[in-house]
């Protein structure tokens, strides 16, 4: 019997996606864990645990019930965290930790990540970084994400690398933590999960774009070449794009708006088990979402990635181009789309198992 828990601390949509398997693979074990929701999407975490069967979080660090979608957002939401840790810190984790001591597990590189660890580490209570060793090795892009993760590599105890490039990432960090080299993303356990609840596409050959980046939507001259890229495909075939709240803020700041050909189904932000139909369906997809990436390359799915640089090398230079927002990259995909998918069945490891086996042999021996 497990005395000591699993604390999943979890804020983002895609971290939910990503650790949803792993609180699964929890519960099927009677491993005892506690899931605590930081609340930086409460909107659409929301949507997702009843699409995975997942329970209600133990904890909300806030009451916040809508999803963050600006910088203003994320500046107030980070402020009250700080005044939330300064004056409720110690009754909430002393509830939470004190007769539950175990392993805090954080995912990626996002706010919630970086007050996950703070959370931990004032707990005393080791870590386990879900998705760890990413580098983009510019810390502009993404920023603050780049910087977010090198500060949580270094003060993890437990290290998950989901490639052999995030791997060797940090055996060149030398990082004081644990590395575990696991078969792949949980992100695949999550498609595996999702793959029989799949609604029908809205159209036929068609492909998919999303684009969501602060440095890309932020910048007038990014937004249009973006907006001009979504353009050429539409020549192609019929594009659906999916828009993030901000994107659209800004496409309407810039006065972009009639940008956007007629023919383009702009359709706003979709659950997961509807956005992953929209992936399973296109015929290509063109975005700037790493998890998104990650699936595409799963799923053999020609990819553009609108990005000027990537921390994953999923399907890049197979199913996956790096755009750089370059018009000649973006020329030779669309009318090349048949060379960015192979024959060849894709690899379908199963991670979260393997990380949960770690975990509960690391919770046994934790005194």
């Amino acid at each position: 019997m497990h005395h000591n828990h699993l604390h999943f601390i979890i804020g983002t949509k895609a971290q939910l996606i990503k650790m949803a398997p792993l609180i699964l693979e929890a519960i099927k074990r009677n491993i005892p864990y506690t899931y605590i929701d930081s609340g930086q999407h409460a909107d659409t975490t929301g949507e997702l645990r009843k699409t995975f069967k997942l329970p209600e979080p133990d904890l909300r660090l806030f009451s916040h019930n809508a999803d963050i979608s600006t910088l203003g957002d994320a500046a107030k939401w980070a402020i009250k965290f700080a005044l939330y840790r300064l004056t409720t810190k110690q009754k909430a984790l002393e509830r939470f930790f004190l007769n539950k001591k175990g392993i805090c597990l954080v995912h990626g590189d996002t706010l919630s990540t970086l007050f996950g660890v703070w959370l931990a580490r004032s707990a005393g209570l080791p870590i386990a970084h879900i998705e760890s060793g990413l580098r983009s090795y510019n810390i502009f892009n993404p920023f603050p994400e780049e910087l977010i993760r090198i500060y949580c590599m270094k003060r993890c105890q437990l290290l998950f690398t989901p490639s052999d490039e995030a791997y060797d990432n940090l055996k060149k960090m030398k990082p004081r933590g644990e590395i575990f080299h696991t078969a792949g993303n949980t992100v695949v356990d999550a498609l595996l999960n999702i793959s029989n609840k799949l609604p029908p596409p809205p159209l036929n050959n068609f492909g998919l774009a999303t684009c969501h980046r602060y440095e890309t939507i932020t910048n007038k001259q990014r937004l249009s070449q973006v907006l001009e890229l979504i353009n050429q495909a539409s020549k192609t075939m019929p594009i659906i794009f999916v828009t993030h709240k901000p994107t659209i803020n800004h496409i309407k700041k810039f006065g972009l708006s009639g940008m956007l050909s007629k023919d383009i189904k702009v359709l706003d932000m979709q659950g997961y088990a509807s956005f992953q139909s929209l992936v399973h369906h296109a015929n290509l997809v063109m975005t700037d979402g790493g998890s998104i990436q990650e699936e595409c390359a799963y799923l053999n799915k020609p990819c553009l990635i609108i990005r000027n640089h990537t921390e994953r090398s999923d399907g890049v230079g197979k199913n996956a181009v790096l755009w750089k927002f370059d018009s000649n990259i973006s020329a030779h995909f669309l009318s090349n789309i048949d060379d960015y998918t192979s024959e060849e069945a894709p690899d379908w490891p199963s991670p979260s198992a393997e990380i949960i086996d770690i975990l509960a042999n690391k919770l046994l021996c934790l005194v």
